[in-house]
């Protein structure tokens, strides 16, 4: 019996070490994983940070930030222009003071107020028309004639 109790005795053992050392895996990813979330909430930080600074050192950044800072500039300059492009496939406007996106026959801004001239109306033509019709006889005449050439009738 004393081999029996020898050998239950080291499975004992061998079966506590086995839950303590899994508990000190779990205790162990357990906190890896919080270094993982607290290495995200990092990045986030850094994140903002490098924002902050854009936003308020972008026209005279640091010498040694200044290509970072142009890099950024030029970015948002594309994303313009491309969204620029897109408007003029999509056919629509936005109101140049507030930048509100508006319909095509929008005549005041929906944000801001502001008259919206209508850049697709045509244009007025002021030019002389190449001929016309006389108010006394209806002959066509010049465009440009003060007086009718068939009756002499003066011209509005």
């Amino acid at each position: 019996m004393a081999l029996f109790g020898d050998f239950s005795k080291k499975i004992t053992v061998t079966s506590q070490t086995m839950v303590h050392k899994a508990k000190g895996i779990a205790d162990i990813t357990g906190m890896k994983s919080q270094i993982a979330d607290e290495q995200k909430k990092i990045e986030k930080y850094y994140q903002n940070l490098g924002k902050l600074y854009y936003d308020l050192k972008r026209d005279e950044p640091l010498p040694e930030l200044q290509e970072l800072v142009a890099m950024i500039k030029s970015s948002y300059y594309k994303i313009d222009e491309i969204d620029k492009a897109i408007k003029v496939i999509e056919n629509t406007k936005t109101c140049p003071v507030c930048g509100t996106p508006l319909d095509d026959d929008t005549i005041f801004c929906v944000g801001c107020g502001t008259r919206i001239e209508n850049q697709n109306a045509p244009a007025q033509n002021n030019a002389v028309p190449e001929s016309k019709f006389c108010i006394s006889c209806g002959s066509k005449i010049p465009g440009a004639a003060a007086f009718c050439t068939k009756c002499g009738a003066k011209q509005n």
